[in-house]
């Protein structure tokens, strides 16, 4: 093997390194935008399914405080509503103890 002929070779090789390389970037700039998207939207779910189960925990401590004030409004209008009171006390109760962070 003369001299032109390891030059041509070398530069084969180098030429054929090169398109690997380079085909490699191409492949890696298509692929990574897909794993950070992925990324993303599984944190976004993440952030979804607390907010949905922060939002219900909302709902129910709200449906019990209307449950409290109408129990509250009747007792004033009617005068006689204690028992009903001791009930919705209990229950105010349970659910603040039951809910302490």
């Amino acid at each position: 093997m003369n001299a032109a002929e390891f030059i041509q070779f070398f530069l084969t090789i180098c030429g054929g390194i090169s398109i690997v390389g380079g085909a490699a970037a191409v492949i890696v700039k298509w692929i990574a935008p897909a794993f950070r998207l992925n990324r993303r939207v599984e944190v976004l779910e993440d952030h979804d399914r607390r907010d949905f189960e922060t939002l219900k925990r909302i709902a129910d401590r709200d449906s019990l405080i209307l449950e409290v004030l109408s129990t509250m409004l009747d007792s004033q209008i009617s005068g006689n509503n204690v028992e009903e009171l001791k009930k919705m006390k209990q229950k105010l109760t349970e659910y603040l103890t039951a809910n302490q962070r």
